[in-house]
C-alpha cells in the first residue's frame, strides 16, 4: 500500500512541476528491435513472396504439351516414337546450354552439394528472372531425383551418390562458369 501511495505522489509532484493541471497521461512507448512489414516492403524487401517465388521454382510440374502433340504422339510408332524421343532430348539438351549461358553470366552458379544456386546480385548483363528460377528449379529437381534412383539401384545412401556425381559433375562444368569452391566462395571456374 504505501509503494502505490508513493508512486501516485511521486505523479502528482510531477504533474505540477510540469504544468499540468487536468491530469498527467503519460504515453506508452513500445520499442521494437525490428524493421515493421510496411517498413521493409518500402525498403524492398518481401521475404514472404521471395519464398513463395523460390517454393514455385522447385515445385514439379508437368512438361508443357499441345493438344496436337499428344494426339500425334497416340497415332505414331516405331521410328516415329524414336523421333519425339529425340525432340525431347533437344529440349535438355538446349536446356543445358542456358544453363551454360547462366554459368558464364554468373547469374547462376555451380554449388558445393552439387545444385544449382541462382545469384543475381552477381549476374553479368541481363537475364529472365521468371526463366531462370522455372531452369534452375527444374534442373535441381532432375538431379535430385536421378541422386535417388542411382542410390535406391545402387543400395547406397543418396549423399554417397551425390557426391559422386558431384565430383565428376564438376568436370563438365562450362570454363569461366561460376562455381563455389572449398572455402565457401564463388570464382570463375579454372581450365
Amino acid at each position: 500500500m504505501k509503494h502505490t501511495a508513493r508512486k501516485a505522489t511521486v505523479r502528482a509532484l510531477g504533474c505540477l512541476a510540469f504544468g499540468c493541471w487536468a491530469g498527467c497521461v503519460t504515453p506508452n512507448v513500445v520499442v521494437v528491435d525490428q524493421k515493421t512489414a510496411l517498413e521493409q516492403q518500402a525498403a524492398g524487401v518481401y521475404p514472404e513472396l521471395e519464398n513463395d517465388l523460390d517454393q514455385a521454382g522447385i515445385a514439379p510440374t508437368p512438361e508443357p504439351f499441345t493438344r496436337e502433340e499428344l494426339a500425334s504422339g497416340r497415332e505414331r510408332s516405331g521410328s516415329a516414337a524414336l523421333g519425339e524421343l529425340a525432340e525431347l532430348y533437344v529440349k535438355v539438351a538446349s536446356d543445358a546450354a542456358s544453363i551454360d549461358q547462366l554459368l558464364l553470366q554468373h547469374c547462376i552458379g555451380e554449388g558445393l552439394n552439387g545444385l544449382l544456386e541462382p545469384r543475381p546480385s552477381e549476374c553479368i548483363g541481363a537475364a529472365d528472372t521468371a526463366e531462370l528460377t522455372r531452369l534452375v528449379g527444374r534442373e535441381n529437381l532432375h538431379r535430385r531425383q536421378l541422386w535417388q534412383l542411382v542410390a535406391k539401384d545402387r543400395q547406397v545412401s543418396v549423399e554417397r551418390v551425390q557426391e559422386a556425381w558431384r565430383s565428376l559433375h564438376r568436370q563438365q562444368v562450362v570454363c569461366g562458369g561460376l562455381v563455389e569452391t572449398a572455402s565457401s566462395e564463388w570464382g570463375p571456374k579454372q581450365c
